[in-house]
C-alpha cells in the first residue's frame, strides 16, 4: 500500500504492526456463526454458557482496536494516512 508520509516527504510503503493478526482478528465476529442454532441452549446454560460468552465478548474491545490501528512508514514510524 503506497502512501505519503509527511514526516519524511516522500511516498513510503504503510506497514502494520501485526499484519496477520490482523487478518485473524476479522474472522472473530464470525466465529459464533456455527452456534447461532444452539442460543436457546446456550441460554438456558447460565452457569457456563453465559460466562463463557461474557468473556467472549470482552475481547471484542482488543479485537478492534487491532483493527482500527493506523499503518505507518516503514522508513520513520509515523503514523500515515490510508490512501483515498
Amino acid at each position: 500500500m503506497a502512501v505519503h508520509c509527511e514526516r519524511c516527504s516522500r511516498e513510503t510503503v504503510g506497514v502494520y504492526e501485526h499484519p496477520r493478526a490482523r487478518r485473524l482478528a476479522r474472522g472473530y465476529l464470525l466465529l459464533p456463526l456455527p452456534f447461532l442454532p444452539f442460543l436457546p441452549i446456550i441460554g438456558a446454560d447460565y452457569a457456563v454458557m453465559l460466562p463463557l460468552l461474557m468473556a467472549y465478548m470482552l475481547g471484542i474491545g482488543p479485537v478492534l482496536a487491532l483493527i482500527q490501528q493506523p499503518a505507518s512508514c516503514e522508513h520513520c514510524g509515523a503514523n500515515v494516512a490510508r490512501p483515498r
